[in-house]
């Protein structure tokens, strides 16, 4: 992912949590990250973000998030390395003026994946694997990199296919960065906020990429006025 002779990195990645996950997202990034958000942040954290340049912040998921989306010049892309789902506990913050709830989400509406785990929140950790992942998984679309066998559908394809009849379901994906580093794009998490303060109701909201991801949901009371 290191640009070409000449070329600047452009400045267009945040991320999100700064332990294990977060410093790998920094060694692969390097220098297309501009801020790196956590607020107990480790010497090997503060080493990383001086040597490729990244802003530190002192802030927590959904703050730093917040901050981040507020600046005249957002970043492109989040890499959300924390052990929450950064997605939905952003949309509770940012639809609470439409009365934002959780909601449970219901364990038989999943696909059938080899690993479903609950977060304790009423929502569920997702996996294809039945193993733990290398760190550095380049994600493949064809053939897992560990077994050897076909990927099949992906995961945020499957995830989007989910029919409730009391919800409706919307999924971000996550776009591999770099070896074992995923992230969205703001854009994306922009637009879903639109989409469901526009329609109000009640909502499955998933995050995932190829094989993994997490999948919660909430109901608004009301919505905004066209």
């Amino acid at each position: 992912m290191s640009p070409s002779p000449g070329k600047p990195a452009a400045r267009d990645i945040l991320v999100i949590g700064g332990g294990r996950f977060g410093c790998l997202a920094l060694e692969r990034l390097e220098n297309r990250v501009s801020t790196v958000a956590e607020p107990e942040p480790t010497p090997r954290l503060r080493e990383l973000a001086q040597d490729v340049g990244a802003e530190l912040w002192p802030e927590r998921g959904v703050k730093a998030l917040q901050k981040a989306l507020a600046q005249e010049r957002p970043p492109v892309w989040v890499v959300p390395a924390l052990p929450r789902h950064l997605l939905y506990d952003w949309l509770l913050s940012e639809l609470a003026r439409l009365e934002a709830r959780p909601l449970d989400t219901p364990r038989d509406a999943l696909p059938g994946l080899p690993s479903i785990t609950p977060d304790g929140e009423g929502g569920w950790y997702l996996s294809r694997a039945d193993f733990l992942c290398p760190d550095d998984c380049p994600e493949p679309a064809g053939k897992c990199t560990v077994t050897g066998k076909p990927r099949g559908e992906p995961l945020f394809a499957d995830l989007g296919r989910i029919v409730l009849p009391d919800r409706r379901t919307a999924v971000v994906r996550s776009h591999q960065l770099a070896p074992g580093v995923g992230g969205y794009r703001t854009e994306d998490l922009l637009s879903m906020r639109k989409l469901l303060a526009s329609r109000g109701g009640r909502w499955l909201l998933a995050t995932a990429c190829r094989c993994h991801g997490v999948i919660n949901s909430l109901e608004l009371a009301s919505k905004e006025d066209s």
